[in-house]
């Protein structure tokens, strides 16, 4: 009993619960199961699906000689149906996005074709949900939503005309909105998707998340403001709402990325809404949570692979766009071969920097740094939030602040003290 009272900081609730002492109420941490993620059975590749989970293991959580977190890799599968890939009639497993979460958490993922707006951009629908074994934490991810807009006036006739605006292949028209600034789409597209009587508390930027977005779109680390240039802008809004009659806060996170073209007297906008994201909690837990989010969201990879694929789709069904409208009017023509190459480009050069280490400055903005396993050499990107990191055979990656802390013997398993790669200019 006097060990449990010197030390009732560092034990679970249970055992306080046991020995008759308080729990600690800002504890956000709960146990949960769930599988390995596999590719969903449907092999249609119009409802491409993919859900799993991970085995049981101890959740994010604290020790006398300090705190950890415990985390595993998940993968988002989608299974592709496509004779291009000589598979005829089975699906091709590619690995999608890959992510960090806590390791008792449950995990569900979608790839879906063609299930959101009509723009061609948003051909390749992609979400995912992670929640811990109670449900009163849970991180998701929302797919990319995109618009279109002119300001000549011939070709804003265009984008508007029944008969010649972007279809995609459910009979969905692509939406033309003017530009907007990604708190503005925020307010006005994802904010409405809370219950009623919601708040949003407040709106700030993120700049951590938009320099990841530039990095993954193979993007310089600021703006050019020049015609054809993608100009980011990342935000995190929190909000309170009410679910199931619990009080409960959650951050949105997201980036706006408008790549402006000069056409016709004036410009053409092609604007997405990207890395959408939320992080909710019970009331008065979101806050401690704060690393937690910021360690998932910058654990988010996507692979080299399937953004090669993908994006060399949606631009041949630009290209197929473009050779339509060569017939109809020059100036979408000519929109439509930019963006292909625009779209080209970023995935080679994306392709070409996950090949390079970064610097420190830009690791530093996205919250990352390097470490190397030095059983293999190889090396991985994790969150900053923790200087020191370990990793198991089941890959599941613990990290912790304290220098003085080793996981084996305190926590199950085997565990491979990673090394921290100071980064070299």
């Amino acid at each position: 009993m006097a060990c449990l009272e010197a030390h009732k900081d560092s034990v679970s609730d249970q055992c306080k619960k046991a020995a008759g002492l308080a729990a600690n109420p800002s504890s956000s941490s709960a146990p949960g199961a769930s599988s390995a993620p596999r590719p969903a059975a449907s092999p249609d590749a119009k409802s491409a699906r993919s859900a799993g989970a991970a085995p049981k293991a101890a959740a994010a959580t604290g020790t006398g000689s300090g705190s950890y977190l415990r985390m595993k890799q998940v993968q988002i599968i989608a299974p592709v149906v496509d004779p291009k890939l000589g598979n005829g009639k089975d699906p091709v497993n590619f690995p999608v996005l890959d992510l960090l979460i806590p390791s008792t958490w449950g995990f569900k993922s979608n790839v879906a074709i063609n299930t959101t707006s009509g723009c061609i951009s948003d051909m390749y629908s992609v979400s995912w949900e992670a929640k811990s074994a109670d449900g009163s934490v849970f991180f998701q991810g929302l797919p990319n939503s995109s618009w279109q807009y002119a300001d000549d006036p011939a070709a804003l006739h265009n984008l508007t005309d029944p008969s010649r605006r972007q279809i995609n292949a459910q009979g969905k028209p692509c939406p033309v909105r003017k530009p907007m600034k990604a708190e503005d789409y925020f307010r006005q597209n994802v904010s409405t998707l809370f219950p009623g009587g919601s708040t949003v508390v407040s709106v700030e930027p993120l700049p951590e998340l938009n320099q990841m977005a530039r990095r993954q779109l193979g993007l310089p680390p600021e703006d050019g403001g020049k015609a054809g240039a993608s100009r980011t802008e990342a935000i995190r809004a929190r909000v309170e709402f009410q679910k199931d009659g619990k009080a409960m806060e959650s951050w949105v996170a997201l980036v706006v990325v408008t790549r402006t073209f000069r056409q016709g007297r004036g410009a053409f906008y092609d604007c997405h809404a990207i890395d959408n994201m939320a992080l909710g909690a019970p009331k008065g837990q979101l806050d401690a949570n704060d690393k937690l989010f910021k360690v998932m969201i910058s654990s988010l990879r996507p692979e080299a692979k399937w953004q090669a694929y993908s994006n060399g789709w949606i631009a041949w069904r630009y290209q197929v766009e473009a050779k339509k409208e060569a017939q109809i009017d020059a100036i979408i023509a000519n929109f439509q071969n930019q963006v292909a190459q625009t779209l080209m480009g970023e995935t080679a050069n994306q392709q070409q920097g996950s090949l390079n280490a970064a610097f420190g400055a830009d690791q530093g903005i996205r919250g990352v740094q390097t470490f190397r396993n030095p059983a293999t050499g190889a090396t991985m990107e994790l969150s900053n939030q923790y200087d020191h990191a370990w990793l198991n055979g089941s890959n599941e990656y613990l990290m912790s602040d304290d220098p003085n802390f080793n996981p084996n013997g305190q926590v199950s398993g085997n565990w491979n003290q990673l090394q921290a790669v100071r980064p070299q200019p």
